[in-house]
């Protein structure tokens, strides 16, 4: 693994490549009070990876922000491994703390929401699962993993350089009626979020009824329904059909994504703009339609 990810805290040295800054300049904001630090027994400064990504994300003091990894980019060869071990680990042991800075740290060395999230967060929770299935965990210890999970990422968010969109985008977030699966909603609206869309997150089981309400009173421009499970498929198909009618009618973008709309039949009986496979296959889709209305 990549020693830079090791840890909860940044040296100077990390944080000011983080930063775009010299370490020089690092040292002297610490010393200041610009840039909050603690200090190891030795006297070495070390840094939380939430405070350096709020002073970037602030922009005070000045600094440059390096550029976020293209979309999609996969970790580095050999680090998933050992990193997805670390994530495990840290849901379980309800070590919140070190994941959210694991989380934020990925995220400050440019890997994108959607790819934490594919490539740490929803592997790990799967292989949570399979264990409760199997029977070698309990359902406590899959709460706990999920409630771990749940609050680094608001530290994450907290952490996010959100871009200024080209006009004001927004985007109404939430889960399938009888759907209670709060992860994977919270991970969809995050993603939207990084990519710069003003989002508003309905909550879990939501009616395709109540939905079609929303769309009226807020037009957002994309529609994200997730789905672990979908019961119900033929009351599901009539109500959101008329809820696709007042998509259209208000030329709102619809994604459903998860497992619940994975088969083939399901999707043909509930059409959208993208079935989303993956929260990097969200996070192009939404890229491209920023690129298409600039």
């Amino acid at each position: 693994m990549d020693k830079s990810f090791g840890g909860k805290k940044l040296t100077s040295k990390e944080a000011a490549r983080l930063l775009g800054v010299s370490e020089a300049s690092v040292k002297r904001w610490a010393d200041g009070g610009l840039l909050p630090m603690e200090k190891t027994a030795g006297g070495h400064r070390r840094f939380r990876p939430e405070d350096v990504a709020l002073v970037r994300r602030k922009g005070r003091p000045a600094v440059r922000t390096p550029a976020r990894a293209a979309i999609g980019q996969e970790f580095a060869s050999g680090q998933e491994a050992a990193l997805l071990e670390e994530t495990f680990r840290a849901l379980l042991d309800r070590r919140e703390e070190e994941l959210s800075a694991l989380l934020v740290k990925l995220y400050l060395h440019g890997q994108s929401v959607g790819a934490i999230a594919d490539g740490l967060l929803c592997a790990a929770m799967r292989r949570v699962g399979d264990l409760w299935h199997a029977g070698e965990l309990s359902v406590a210890q899959e709460h706990v993993a999920t409630r771990t999970a749940t609050g680094a990422l608001r530290k994450l968010q907290a952490a996010l350089d959100v871009p200024s969109p080209v006009r004001a985008s927004s985007a109404l977030c939430c889960s399938v009626e009888g759907d209670f699966h709060e992860l994977p909603l919270r991970l969809a609206a995050l993603t939207l979020e990084a990519c710069g869309l003003a989002v508003f997150d309905l909550g879990t089981s939501t009616p395709f009824s109540a939905l079609s309400e929303a769309l009226e009173r807020f037009r957002p421009d994309v529609v994200c329904v997730s789905s672990t499970v979908l019961v119900g498929l033929d009351r599901a198909a009539r109500e959101y059909a008329e809820f696709n009618r007042a998509a259209r009618r208000f030329r709102a973008t619809v994604v459903l994504g998860g497992a619940g709309f994975a088969d083939a039949c399901v999707r043909r009986r509930l059409p959208a703009d993208l079935h989303a496979g993956s929260f990097r296959q969200l996070e192009g889709f939404v890229a491209t339609l920023a690129a298409n209305e600039a």
